[in-house]
């Protein structure tokens, strides 16, 4: 996949650091039309979170190399390295019973297609992607890909290192409202080995419905006019 400038910048700074390599946002938030490929944005993302070097390592001497699937990386120096996570557990998460989504059936896709670059992780490493879970391999530590719906979220522990709330103009329910609070607050348990964070994207909300998108709105708004500082996990 190759981005443009716009999505390319996002993912930076999805993944800026200050100078002591510690990430500098807990969340992000991505809004835009229908047809834009929010969705498999966000698959993107959760892909590199299960299988990438998506955290800060070191700063590099020079020299050194990441390997994956055949191709190298050879580092400059004073070049974040990155390294994986140990254990990811990624949501994905849904707004109705029994619903994957659209984040969820791309993560699949790429996984199980055949002409997919990634459906080599599943022949060479024993990946395991099912329709309603990926498991990773247990060699490499473990971890899961799950889509999520709104009463097994307010069920579980909160292990989490990584989540997707997709279309959060919908999450307009007092259930999914409390799901969405929940599971941003389980994120922090981790938070000392995994860095975990999390990422909303969605269309514009309708206004009035108070949904989480819209409420996000609100936050955005009162952090660019100074009137309060951004939330940290």
């Amino acid at each position: 996949i190759e981005y443009g400038d716009e999505y390319a910048g996002f993912i930076l700074d999805c993944y800026a650091l200050d100078g002591n390599g510690k990430r500098l946002y807990g969340s992000a938030f991505f809004s835009r039309p229908k047809g834009c490929d929010k969705s498999g944005l966000a698959a993107a993302i959760a892909l590199f979170e299960a299988f990438g070097p998506c955290r800060f390592d070191a700063w590099a001497e020079g020299g050194e190399t990441y390997t994956f699937l055949g191709k190298t990386h050879t580092y400059v120096k004073g070049e974040p390295m990155g390294k994986a996570v140990t254990q990811p557990i990624i949501r994905i998460l849904a707004t109705e019973e029994g619903q994957t989504g659209n984040v969820y059936d791309s993560i699949y896709y790429n996984l199980t297609n055949e002409g997919a670059p990634l459906n080599a992780l599943v022949k060479a490493y024993g990946v395991d992607a099912g329709l309603t879970r990926v498991n990773l391999p247990k060699s490499t530590g473990g971890g899961t890909i799950e889509p999520m719906s709104s009463g097994a979220a307010s069920k579980d522990g909160g292990l989490e290192t990584f989540v997707v709330f997709d279309e959060s103009h919908l999450y307009n329910l007092p259930r999914l409202k409390e799901m969405y609070a929940t599971v941003t607050r389980n994120l922090g348990k981790r938070k000392a080995i995994a860095d975990p964070w999390y990422i909303e994207t969605t269309t514009m909300y309708r206004p009035g419905e108070d949904s989480v998108a819209e409420d996000t709105y609100r936050l955005a708004d009162l952090i660019q006019e100074g009137r309060t500082r951004r939330q940290k996990l």
